[in-house]
């Protein structure tokens, strides 16, 4: 049942709008079935000054109008049923839509894909498993305002990832030449490659401005980046594995490898591809698709599965990397 309050508001006006930021502290509503997760949720919030202002059950979810006013919802969707989790997604994307709040799903690893694939998830806070400490951090992050402001525009975090990919790309670009003048037929084979690339001065839009090889370049063979992949891991067993943690290089390995392979990559299987936490995982994915690299595919055959592939500009990225390192007499894959 829902906690009363006398702050509720009956008109999308009097809702709280994020263009505006938001108040101080922010006004939390926690949807949660279990106790425990209701009062970790309210502990969360204490520790990172947000403000509950009122707490539902899923058996009796508002409308809209009838939600007190709020900054932030935060759904606890343990134990949530596969239909209990769908209603409650669908709930939360259409208060967040009316009421312009900040989203956060709390959830099991077993409800991961199911999550991601009824969720915005470039809009909303995933946390899989969550502790304290990473639902302290979601309500301080949704508690600030939703953009920053670089050379006195206003930026989103997309936009800023998008314009350092740019800078970066321009960056390499001008290695590459370089690097490639002076090496300049020194080139030999390597394993998993049958043709000699060529480095192509050309760019355009369809390359963001970097150095493209020619089309006729061969791919890269998917054992070979296998292989990459379990020599990778094979360094935690005698290393701290979070001193190699590189999530973003995970999984486009293993996304390129899936694509050669022609497989799809379910959300949870990439989670574990990455080799961090599923709720740090979650982030680089968000990431990644903002920055135009990994697209999510919904599957036709099941509304809560959807899988995750490389753009193709992430994947002419990965296999022209590919040619240029083996021609550099460089082994990458």
């Amino acid at each position: 049942m829902l906690g009363s309050s006398s702050h509720a508001f009956g008109s999308p006006a009097d809702a709280p709008s994020s263009a505006q930021g938001f108040h101080h502290p922010a006004a939390l509503f926690i949807v949660a079935q279990d106790a425990a997760q209701s009062q970790a949720a309210a502990d969360a919030a204490a520790l990172a000054g947000a403000h509950v202002i009122g707490r539902g059950g899923f058996g009796d979810l508002p409308r809209p109008s009838d939600l007190p006013g709020h900054d932030i919802l935060l759904i606890e969707a343990a134990p949530a049923s596969p239909a209990e989790l769908e209603a409650l997604l669908q709930w939360g994307e259409e208060i967040r839509a009316w009421a312009g709040s900040r989203l956060i799903v709390c959830f099991t690893p077993a409800q991961l894909d199911q999550a991601v694939a009824q969720t915005s998830v470039a809009d909303v806070q995933m946390l899989c498993a969550p502790d304290v400490s990473e639902r302290v951090s979601a309500l301080a992050i949704a508690g600030c305002r939703p953009t920053i402001q670089y050379a006195g525009a206003t930026e989103t975090d997309g936009e800023r990832i998008r314009r350092l990919s740019e800078e970066v790309a321009r960056i390499a670009e001008a290695l590459t030449r370089l690097t490639f003048a002076s090496a300049k037929g020194q080139a030999q084979d390597r394993d998993g490659y049958n043709a000699e690339p060529e480095l192509l001065d050309g760019s355009g839009p369809d390359t963001g401005g970097t150095a493209k090889l020619s089309e006729e370049e061969p791919l890269p063979q998917p054992a070979a980046i296998r292989a990459q992949i379990r020599a990778r891991r094979l360094r935690a067993q005698f290393f701290d594995p979070q001193l190699f943690a590189d999530p973003a290089w995970d999984m486009l390995l293993d996304l390129m490898a899936a694509r050669l392979e022609r497989v799809s990559v379910s959300v949870s299987s990439l989670c574990i591809a990455a080799a961090v936490p599923p709720t740090t995982a979650l982030r680089w994915i968000t990431t990644m698709i903002e920055a135009g690299l990994f697209e999510r595919e919904d599957d036709p055959l099941d509304r809560r599965r959807a899988y995750i592939a490389l753009t193709n500009k992430a994947f002419e990225g990965m296999r022209n990397y590919a040619a240029a390192a083996r021609r550099l007499g460089l082994r990458v894959f």
